[in-house]
């Protein structure tokens, strides 16, 4: 007789995971134990050779892959440590799961759109939205030929789902949801991580860009999603049978698309989960705490020895007294952000963060030894108009360089004086905007996102290994360092002017440079408080490739440390305020 262990290590909990392991406590054929220990979940089974090959399979076909799970493995042991105590599985989140999915997806099943079908596996068919209970295979067919017809179809009442075949009119980064996942290698760039995370269990959004020139395509980005409820793995399909290979989607309830960084993904914000708990060996300054979010709503986080909880609520259903509401300024924020990186990984002093967002102020801030923040580094408040823009490089050492890209680019000189950017500028993506308009990069729109996005999409376009380096210089202010923006941008306009042929190297070196100037602000900063972990939190962090050259550049050094069990720009604020040092009223 052996004893096989099945481990699945993840970096937060996986609802689906527990469930299954539940469910393997009623395999009759083994002595089976189960257990949930430090992020890994696993079973136990003790019998005969054959029989452990059978239960292998088994599990292999049901353990689907996760877009949290870090690694899985089969070892042999001798004294298994596992219960036969049911684990706490939470909430349960997909409608489907790989027994029902080919059932009820698959035109070729004979059950192919029984939306209500019983799954003894995940039992979906509970939560199935109040909305679409009910639909049969005809009303389904009917609702895709309304969308065939018409182009375009709402689904639900509430939480209403908008499909369209035609790009709808927003500056937001659209949204696809891929019909026919055969053809996304052909009409999109992905690598093998970025497939895997988008067939995932939680069926996630995922940031990819389309292929240059393709005729229906004229995002730079697009966040991508495989179906995600039952309806859309019906709707589909029968579309894939039109030749239908993926259609524009609006949902309000899907969470931003998941940013990838050094070594795992990580979820940016999410607003549909109820709660999440994280345990910790650092005791709260407070013992609750509600902030508000950059959207319509709250994030309330309390504390208990040993455990931090956070929830979220929408502003009209909030059931908390919103009255002790507590205003964070930008700095507290970059604080909190890096005390929920201190409490997930066990970290106290001599650390600093690069903290990134687009709805809140660029910053470097450090932790001494005695636990002290300092801001080091923050992005400066970039004018708001083209003009402000233009007048400022006017008035810089720079004019020089701004007169001769006048002359020489008159119609980017005019496109930079429509340019308008929202509050705040505080942040890269004002900047990027900027540069993407330097360089004459095309964009649907002059929306500062569609602008940045052009930049982003345009550094990832590049083939090669090197890049011009664009100057980043530090300015000296009365409490910290800021930018020195004006020279930044005529480095950029410089090297165009020098050579044009090349927009993907110049965008590709806006990225590797400030990574390298980040590097360079890090190692002063060990030599004075010894940095023994830099962390990372903030929405910018979806930018691919920042993200890498980051890991590159900064990670040589220092370990990279950002939360996996909490958003990045969400409720690690509210988890963080749980131990900001900061007075109460």
């Amino acid at each position: 007789m052996k004893i096989i262990k099945f481990e699945f290590t993840c970096s937060r909990q996986v609802p689906l995971y527990a469930h299954l392991c539940n469910q393997y406590l009623n395999y009759a054929e083994l002595n089976i134990n189960i257990g949930y220990q430090q992020g890994c979940y696993f079973i136990e089974a003790e019998g005969q050779q054959s029989q452990l090959e059978i239960l292998a399979d088994a599990i292999a076909q049901d353990f689907l892959i996760s877009v949290w799970l870090t690694d899985s493995r089969i070892a042999l042991v001798d004294t298994p440590q596992g219960e036969k105590k049911l684990l706490e599985d939470g909430a349960i989140e997909q409608e489907f799961c790989q027994q029902c999915a080919p059932i009820i997806g698959d035109n070729q099943s004979a059950d192919f759109g029984q939306l209500s079908l019983p799954c003894s596996c995940c039992h979906g068919e509970q939560r199935i939205n109040t909305d679409y209970r009910g639909l049969t295979v005809n009303d389904i067919r009917a609702m895709t030929d309304t969308l065939l017809t018409h182009g375009q179809l709402t689904l639900g009442n509430d939480s209403s789902i908008h499909l369209s075949l035609t790009a709808p009119a927003t500056t937001h980064r659209p949204r696809l949801l891929v019909c026919n996942p055969n053809t996304l290698n052909a009409q999109f760039h992905l690598n093998d991580r970025q497939i895997l995370a988008l067939s995932s269990i939680e069926k996630p959004l995922i940031t990819v860009r389309p292929i240059q020139e393709h005729p229906k395509l004229d995002a730079p980005l697009y966040d991508l999603c495989f179906a995600y409820n039952r309806l859309l793995l019906i709707i589909a399909e029968q579309l894939r049978q039109k030749g239908i290979d993926w259609l524009f989607i609006d949902d309000a309830t899907q969470q931003s698309a998941l940013a990838f960084i050094d070594s795992g993904w990580v979820e940016v914000k999410s607003q549909h989960r109820s709660a999440v708990n994280i345990a910790a060996k650092v005791d709260a300054l407070h013992d609750n705490v509600l902030i508000n979010d950059a959207a319509d709503g709250f994030y309330y986080a309390s504390h208990k020895p040993g455990r931090y909880h956070a929830e979220y609520y929408k502003t009209n259903h909030i059931h908390v007294d919103d009255t002790h509401c507590i205003t964070l300024s930008d700095e507290e924020r970059a604080i909190c952000a890096l005390n929920s990186v201190c409490l997930e990984h066990d970290l106290s002093k001599n650390c600093a963060i690069i903290f990134l967002s687009e709805h809140y102020a660029g910053q470097i801030l450090t932790l001494d030894a005695k636990k002290n923040s300092e801001l080091f580094f923050a992005l400066p408040s970039l004018p708001d108009t083209g003009y402000e823009i233009y007048h400022q490089l006017e008035q810089s050492p720079q004019r020089q360089v701004l007169e001769k890209f006048k002359q020489r680019y008159p119609e980017d000189y005019l496109r930079l004086l429509d340019l308008k950017l929202p509050q705040p500028t505080t942040n890269l993506q004002s900047l990027w905007a900027i540069a993407a308009v330097l360089l004459g990069l095309k964009s649907r729109t002059m929306a500062v996102n569609d602008l940045a996005d052009a930049l982003i999409a345009c550094a990832l376009g590049h083939r090669g290994a090197n890049s011009p380096r664009i100057d980043y210089p530090l300015t000296r202010g009365e409490a910290h360092r800021s930018l020195n923006w004006c020279k930044t941008l005529a480095t950029l306009m410089s090297f165009r002017l020098a050579d044009d042929r090349d927009s993907h190297k110049l965008a590709f070196g806006m990225h590797d440079s400030l990574a390298d100037y980040f590097a360079n602000w890090i190692e002063h900063l060990d030599l004075n408080i010894s940095v023994k972990q830099v962390a990372l939190a903030g929405s910018e962090w979806q930018n691919p490739l920042l993200c890498q050259r980051v890991a590159l550049r900064v990670g040589k050094n220092f370990p990279i440390r950002f939360n996996q069990q909490l958003d990045i720009d969400g409720n690690n604020y509210a988890i963080g305020a749980l131990t900001l040092k900061k007075r109460r009223k």
